[in-house]
């Protein structure tokens, strides 16, 4: 109800600035999160860009597939590893000379180091491998000459295979294990081992075959002849011998074990770096084509952050504009215009 003398303002002027307060808290609130937004936007689209401009960036020729290696540690646990039986040595072909005088001082080297590291821990009666069979036992230079001297032979490849064999093999010679080995091996003392065998034995036996003729009176009942015959018999024998103790192992049959869990630890981590050099480059393939399209997605929320802030300049302009509007509007009694206090802007400022 308005009093007398006009102290208090209209319910309707009254009512307005109370919606303008609200108004203004609404928009300064919403001014807070649109800006908010808009920052967090513009920051994820920045760091989409960037990350998807490095993975452009890379190329998968710069992965280089990590050398294999052997060391003489990993030797070591080679003692339950299946003997491998030498390879057949290949006919003659014209080779390189060079190539030909490097195995055959790697045979002495190699063969050098297998006397001086294990052939000392022999027994008696232990074969004793001259050079020529060592070379065909372990190494097969000649397969390996014609191998290289075929198209596709990598003699330089196979030259540093051998000469990290050479550097395994002298490395875990020298460690305390198998010197232990080969300690316990020299001093093993043979032990009588008995075991059943089960085995068969031809006997003569006597029976009745109605279909022989081979006596006077087979056409008699009842038909037939009495005939003898072989049979297999099984039976069991209690075999006796001197036998080492279990799990001991003689000098060459370590040396052979090393020997071969070399190749096979050398193939397995040639086989792994590849795989793993070839699932980077698929990665860095990948990666590429992720980026390309994340680098659109980016283009995609930097637009997304235009338009906020387009829609945030055109809640500023109207709310500036209705403020100018209700302040140029004549009073409603005719009297004078009344020219408000500015208000700070939520949107503009």
């Amino acid at each position: 109800m308005e009093e007398e003398g006009g102290a208090e303002r209209p319910l309707g002027a009254r009512a307005a600035d109370l919606f303008d307060r609200m108004e203004a808290v609404y928009l300064r609130i919403l001014r807070g999160f649109i800006l908010i937004f808009a920052t967090l936007l513009i920051l994820y689209a920045a760091g989409l860009a960037v990350v998807s401009l490095y993975k452009m960036s890379r190329s998968p020729s710069s992965i280089i597939e990590q050398e294999a290696t052997v060391s003489g540690g990993d030797l070591l646990a080679a003692e339950g590893l299946e003997m491998a039986r030498p390879g057949e040595r290949g006919e003659q072909d014209r080779t390189n000379p060079a190539h030909r005088q490097f195995y055959q001082q790697f045979v002495r080297r190699y063969h050098a180091l297998f006397r001086q590291r294990f052939e000392p821990f022999r027994r008696r009666g232990d074969r004793q491998l001259a050079l020529d069979a060592f070379d065909d036992a372990y190494v097969n230079s000649d397969v390996r000459l014609e191998a290289t001297a075929e198209a596709g032979g990598n003699f330089a490849a196979d030259r540093a295979d051998l000469e990290l064999l050479l550097r395994a093999m002298a490395e875990a010679a020298q460690t305390p294990e198998t010197q232990r080995r080969l300690q316990a091996y020299k001093n093993a003392r043979e032990v009588r081992v008995c075991r059943d065998v089960q085995r068969t034995r031809a006997v003569q036996r006597s029976g009745w075959d109605r279909y022989s003729t081979s006596c006077s009176d087979w056409y008699y009942p009842p038909y037939g002849c009495p005939v003898t015959r072989s049979v297999r018999q099984p039976y069991t024998q209690r075999v006796c011998e001197m036998r080492l103790p279990e799990g001991t192992r003689s000098h060459a049959d370590v040396f052979r074990a090393y020997h071969d869990r070399f190749f096979a630890l050398l193939g397995q981590r040639r086989r792994e770096n590849s795989e793993n050099a070839a699932a980077a480059r698929l990665a860095i393939e990948y990666g590429r084509v992720e980026g390309s399209m994340s680098l659109s997605k980016a283009a995609y929320v930097f637009g997304g952050f235009l338009l906020v802030m387009f829609f945030f300049l055109l809640i500023a302009i109207e709310r500036h504009q209705r403020r100018l509007a209700r302040a140029l509007a004549p009073a409603t009694d005719g009297g004078p215009v009344e020219q408000p206090a500015p208000e700070p802007n939520p949107i503009a400022t």
